[in-house]
């Protein structure tokens, strides 16, 4: 019962503030990979990094991702997702790019290989029945991005 007591205490307590990113604390989106199919088409790999001490489950995400400073789309992820305590969860979505610019963004990063990324995320989690908390994350760091 104790095992349980305090991690079940914890959400209850955070879901109680009025904060829009206490429950998401700790909460990170990092890219792992940008690929380019031959049809055109460009998927995103990314990952829900959880290192606190409870479960979250993920109802959605949208994500507006950034290479070398240009906005070069955005993805959307509507399949809910379970995260459990101090683990990572991996998805991989179509990426609706925003144009000519993130075009050209987007080929120099394949010939280079890698690009440094900025993402804007918007994650809902459930909390209990109907109830949700939606939050603002961002993170950067360096993606590999390939041609396929």
């Amino acid at each position: 019962m104790k095992k349980y007591f305090a991690p079940v205490l914890l959400l209850l307590l955070l879901a109680g503030c009025s904060s829009n990113n206490t429950i998401t604390v700790g909460l990170k989106i990092e890219l792992t990979g940008i690929a380019r199919s031959h049809d055109g088409t460009t998927q995103v790999s990314w990952r829900i990094v959880n290192p606190n001490i409870v479960s979250y489950l993920v109802d959605e995400t949208t994500h507006r991702i950034y290479l070398n400073g240009t906005l070069v789309g955005t993805t959307q992820e509507n399949e809910a997702m379970a995260i459990p305590a101090q683990t990572n969860a991996n998805r991989t979505t179509k990426l609706v790019t925003a144009g000519a610019a993130a075009e050209r963004t987007l080929s120099e990063a394949i010939a280079a290989g890698t690009a440094t990324y900025r993402t804007e995320s918007i994650i809902i989690i459930r909390l209990y029945g109907d109830k949700t908390d939606k939050s603002s994350l961002t993170s950067a760091g360096k993606v590999p991005v390939t041609a396929k």
